[in-house]
């Protein structure tokens, strides 16, 4: 339903953030090919005038959303880098964060991943390029507990890391509200599993 113009449809700030938050519903629920701008803005309850204000274009609008989560994320890795000396703890922050960061940005993630081919051109490239950044700091984190005796010798840092990723991302496809786990429950589980599957001689319950 067209949700109620902002009282103080004025502020340039609320505007924007009322559009994105429309947009990303719509995109979510309907698909980005079939939300049209006219949805976004009767979602949004403000005007086409207000939409061009702020963006140029609804591939713009999907351009920031995917740079919404994507940021978040590498902001948690280089936090987590900044923080931790050993690759244990870093990884075990990292797969922490990022799982309460997909469960939090849920419908992000799913538009993130579902919607991605509809950009080209330098907005997909500028995506991509964030992407393989925020997957290289997982894997060198992962090469570096296995060079240093921190992780199982065996292990190829590149699969182990790519593994996690996947369990740390997929749970934007199952998380419920009001279910038997908390998004914290979750992500404590889910690093701990990480630590264990390359061979951590600590457990993620000792360092987070």
């Amino acid at each position: 339903m067209p949700r109620k113009a902002p009282e103080r449809s004025y502020d340039p700030v609320e505007t924007r953030r009322v559009l994105l938050d429309a947009a990303l519903n719509l995109f979510a629920e309907k698909g980005f090919s079939r939300a049209s701008m006219q949805d976004v803005v009767q979602r949004a309850g403000v005007t086409k005038g207000a939409f061009y204000h702020h963006f140029a274009t609804k591939e713009d609008v999907l351009h920031i959303i995917h740079d919404e989560f994507i940021d978040r994320a590498l902001e948690s890795q280089e936090a987590a880098l900044a923080g931790y000396d050993s690759p244990t703890e870093q990884l075990a922050h990292m797969a922490y964060s990022t799982t309460r960061i997909c469960i939090e940005y849920q419908k992000h993630v799913m538009v993130f991943f579902r919607e991605l081919h509809v950009l080209d051109g330098e907005v997909r490239s500028a995506i991509l390029d964030k992407r393989r950044r925020s997957t290289a700091i997982f894997k060198d984190v992962v090469r570096r507990g296995v060079a240093g005796g921190d992780f199982d010798e065996g292990i190829d840092p590149d699969v182990a890391a790519l593994g996690m990723l996947g369990m740390w991302i997929w749970p934007y496809q199952w998380y419920g509200e009001g279910g038997s786990r908390t998004p914290d429950e979750i992500a404590r589980q889910l690093a701990s599993m990480s630590l264990q599957s390359v061979g951590a001689k600590v457990t993620a319950a000792a360092v987070l």
